[in-house]
């Protein structure tokens, strides 16, 4: 997992690619394009927008660059960029509405109460894009929440850089995104995650719960 500090050699592209090397960037790219294209593939359910996403990805970062501050986490920033990207998207195909973060209720009292960053495993038992299809059932951020924290594998607070969100909200987003993916996947195949042996392997699955 990627945390907040970068690399040596992300800071060095990062300072030269300020300056406009072309050659430091491209390093960037090599180093990130392959997980953006799977995070938004992931978001919007398609290898079309997934591949003109991403390079609009790049782009926009290729631009804003310069402006960013010395102690960027390349990581967030760069999801940051393509969760805006997407979330244009799908807002202008109305398929999302804008909704606050001050909408999402971050009482404690329904935030997990386990480990403090729990890992979830249940893209171990994705079969035949089961996963992806439950996936693409959830809200947008809900959706958008758990890609980062399962497949991406960030901590709370860097989701929260990614979503502009605090650690709370990010918590409780985690906690309801989680139960919806849970109601989603037992609507459409009838059990919950980890509830059945896998059709394939003959053993349970990991479960959702992190």
């Amino acid at each position: 997992m990627e945390g907040f500090a970068l690399s040596i050699d992300e800071k060095s592209w990062v300072a030269k690619a300020r300056e406009g090397d072309v050659a430091a960037f491209e390093a960037i790219y090599s180093r990130y394009e392959r997980r953006l294209y799977a995070f938004i593939y992931r978001l919007m359910g398609n290898s079309e927008d997934a591949y003109d996403l991403t390079q609009d990805t790049f782009v926009k970062a290729y631009m804003a660059l310069p402006r960013t501050s010395p102690d960027l986490n390349l990581s967030a920033w760069l999801h940051r960029i393509a969760s805006n990207t997407c979330m244009d998207v799908l807002r202008r195909r109305k398929l999302i509405k804008w909704l606050p973060w001050e909408t999402f209720d971050t009482n404690p009292a329904i935030e997990p109460a386990a480990d403090d960053d729990p890992v979830g495993e249940y893209n171990q038992f994705e079969t035949s894009g089961e996963v992806q299809a439950v996936l693409d059932k959830l809200t947008p951020k809900h959706r958008m929440a758990l890609i980062l924290k399962e497949y991406q594998g960030m901590s709370c607070d860097e989701i929260g850089e990614v979503m502009g969100a605090s650690r709370s909200a990010v918590k409780s987003l985690l906690f309801r995104a989680r139960e919806e993916f849970r109601q989603a996947y037992l609507a459409r195949y009838g059990h919950a995650p980890g509830a059945e042996p896998d059709v394939i392997t003959g053993e349970s699955p990991s479960r959702l719960e992190g």
